[in-house]
């Protein structure tokens, strides 16, 4: 080659080395943002994981705590249980007894502030949920109960207490 020639040569070899190693280091850059890219995903991923696991673990315990506190007071609740069948028998052996029966009257009041009521029995149809059959007269009307032995309970609308009761029963009688 002449030299004139290789005067024009080497700068566009130049220009194409340079150019050669700069398409290379672009190459390199976006290989790194690319790695860089699925580093910032993968740990976003695991964020959103963690921040969906924190979520569930709240509502378990939030679940957990609501039934704690709907629960807290049912031992206590049903340790009074036998004060309220002691003063139903003082009511029921003295018909005008005012003095018992506005002191069950409020202390009903008061724990049906904390979700304890009495169930209604008498005159109504058996659930056996809510009522254990106790004895069975006869009677006119089937599965009706004619007489409550001794009161249930609901504490939140979930019985702590079945009533014992006697039922009617058509044409039978056990005792």
């Amino acid at each position: 080659m002449s030299e004139n020639m290789e005067i024009l040569i080497n700068p566009i070899q130049n220009s194409i080395e340079n150019a050669k190693r700069r398409n290379s280091m672009r190459k390199v850059s976006v290989k790194i943002e690319d790695d860089q890219i699925d580093e910032l995903k993968k740990r976003n991923n695991d964020l959103l994981r963690n921040l969906a696991d924190l979520q569930n673990y709240l509502k378990i315990t939030q679940r957990e705590f609501e039934a704690q506190r709907k629960t807290a007071g049912m031992d206590i609740l049903k340790g009074l249980l036998p004060f309220l069948d002691t003063l139903d028998a003082g009511i029921a052996s003295e018909k005008d007894n005012q003095v018992l029966s506005s002191l069950r009257d409020n202390l009903l009041t008061t724990l049906s502030k904390y979700g304890l009521k009495p169930i209604d029995a008498e005159g109504q149809k058996v659930d056996l949920k809510q009522h254990e059959v106790v004895g069975i007269v006869d009677g006119k009307e089937e599965n009706k109960i004619v007489h409550e032995i001794q009161k249930g309970y609901l504490l939140n609308n979930e019985v702590i207490r079945t009533s014992k009761v006697i039922v009617q029963k058509k044409g039978e009688k056990i005792e």
